[in-house]
């Protein structure tokens, strides 16, 4: 049950992340959408004279609740066209569409949807390049660079919220946390631990293989636990290192059970204290990016849709939620924790 819950509140550092990111039972970044027959959703009624945004996404809960901040935020200024994304969506879908709103923007959400429109780019080379804010992707860094005109959001809350997050509601000190990582994460371990140093937190990283095991992982994380004496564990949003149930319980929750540590996770649904797996979770609130995606492209009207200067912002709100149960049995709530979590379960 939910035992406290509380607004909002903003969290920013540097670093970006890469990985895929799970939500609920689909992946942000990565994988099929959830559902070949998406749930309707109603787009404000066209106004003739304003602008076109094509808003292109699957029709999970969380990428409904993203649109919705953008859709309250535009709509007054720009007519917003949505195209669900599904498994039987097509290139010629997302070709229909541009042609259809003839969009002044387009609003990508998670890495599927970025392929079918890298692809549209790659067959139309002759037209000009549509600006384009990409929201709720892994690998952010990488396929940015792939689209022609594209500014974007990192889904990625930086390592050090999380951290400091965790350590205002634990009584257990937290100076080390340990990482396990494939190399493609090799640079963002690397930034995030710079951003660390300034809390006092030391990241302890160890590389898997690129093709890795259950076995090497629980080797990895055994090392991290005994040997470099770690105080907590952060499991970065990369779909391999969760894999499935079975998987979960042959590594994480096998050495956690031994070595009674916290764990940070990036995921709400690794949260439960039913199953207890993560300590706590940071997570972007999925409406506030859509509000700060409506920003950006309120930035890009003014310059004439032009992306020079514009990078990837980082997600400036972000919740909480925690496993109550956990903590109390394991590591003890520091006063007034409660108040400080958006979402406590137990």
């Amino acid at each position: 049950m939910r035992v406290a819950t509380k607004s909002p509140h903003h969290g920013v550092a540097g670093g970006l992340a890469l990985g895929l990111i799970l939500v609920g039972c689909a992946t942000v970044g990565g994988g099929s959408p959830t559902a070949s027959t998406p749930t309707p959703i109603q787009d404000p009624p066209t106004r003739p004279g304003l602008p076109s945004i094509l808003v292109a996404m699957p029709s999970s809960p969380d990428f409904v609740d993203a649109r919705r901040g953008l859709v309250a935020e535009v709509h007054e200024i720009f007519n917003v066209s949505t195209l669900l994304i599904t498994r039987e969506t097509t290139v010629t879908d997302i070709a229909d569409a541009i042609e259809r709103v003839k969009p002044v923007c387009a609003v990508l959400m998670n890495n599927v949807t970025i392929g079918l429109f890298r692809t549209y780019e790659s067959a139309h080379k002759d037209r000009p390049a549509l600006p384009t804010v990409v929201i709720m992707s892994s690998l952010l860094d990488e396929v940015r660079s792939q689209i022609r005109n594209a500014v974007g959001i990192s889904y990625e809350v930086p390592g050090v919220t999380a951290f400091v997050n965790l350590r205002s509601i634990i009584q257990t000190p937290i100076h080390r946390v340990g990482v396990v990582y494939r190399p493609v994460f090799r640079n963002f371990i690397n930034r995030q631990k710079e951003t660390a140093q300034k809390e006092n937190i030391a990241i302890v990283g160890s590389e898997l293989a690129r093709d890795f095991s259950a076995d090497d992982l629980r080797d990895a994380l055994r090392t991290l636990i005994d040997k470099d004496k770690v105080d907590a564990l952060w499991m970065l949003n990369d779909n391999l290192l969760v894999r499935d149930a079975q998987f979960l319980d042959e590594t994480w929750r096998a050495e956690l059970r031994s070595a009674g540590l916290p764990l940070i996770v990036g995921v709400a649904n690794l949260v439960d204290p039913t199953t207890s797996l993560g300590t706590l979770a940071v997570v972007p609130d999925h409406e506030a990016l859509g509000l700060q995606a409506a920003n950006l492209i309120f930035d890009l009207a003014e310059n004439g849709w032009n992306i020079k200067g514009h990078g990837i912002d980082l997600p400036l709100s972000v919740k909480t939620i925690a496993d109550v149960r956990q903590i109390r049995a394991r590591f003890q709530l520091r006063p007034g924790a409660l108040a400080r979590i958006d979402s406590g379960l137990e």
